[in-house]
């Protein structure tokens, strides 16, 4: 798991990237083979960036931005339906008070609290 705060009038596609950097397993970072993301993350740049760490971008287009799309682009289009799992989580995220009033002042802090908040769930979910 990852998280990355940052500041609200920052757009999400400049903290993305530093997020999937930030995934590791046993110390080991570790990437994702696909990536599925809504319309906010349509960037030809993003794009690149998420090819050069091989990852395949899973995007949806925008309406103006219908060119220069791959087969092997149509055909990945089916995991970035999966963004109700996304919103879930930040569903789990707003059962917590603490967290979800953004009571804290530093972004440390507030990322520890998301962590355990994460733990908590799914210590929940392994004792059921």
């Amino acid at each position: 798991m990852a998280i990355t705060c940052g500041r609200a009038n920052h757009h999400d596609q400049r903290f993305a990237l530093k997020t999937i950097d930030l995934v590791t397993v046993k110390g080991k970072v570790r990437r994702p083979k696909r990536l599925g993301a809504d319309k906010g993350y349509d960037d030809d740049k993003f794009r690149k960036e998420l090819r050069r760490r091989h990852i395949k971008p899973c995007l949806a287009r925008r309406k103006n931005n219908r060119k220069n799309i791959t087969k092997q682009e149509l055909r990945e289009k089916k995991y970035s339906t999966q963004r109700w799992k996304v919103e879930r989580s930040f569903n789990w995220m707003n059962n917590n008070r603490r967290i979800d009033r953004f009571m804290e002042k530093k972004t440390s802090t507030y990322q520890g609290f998301c962590h355990l908040m994460f733990i908590k769930y799914y210590l929940k979910k392994l004792l059921k």
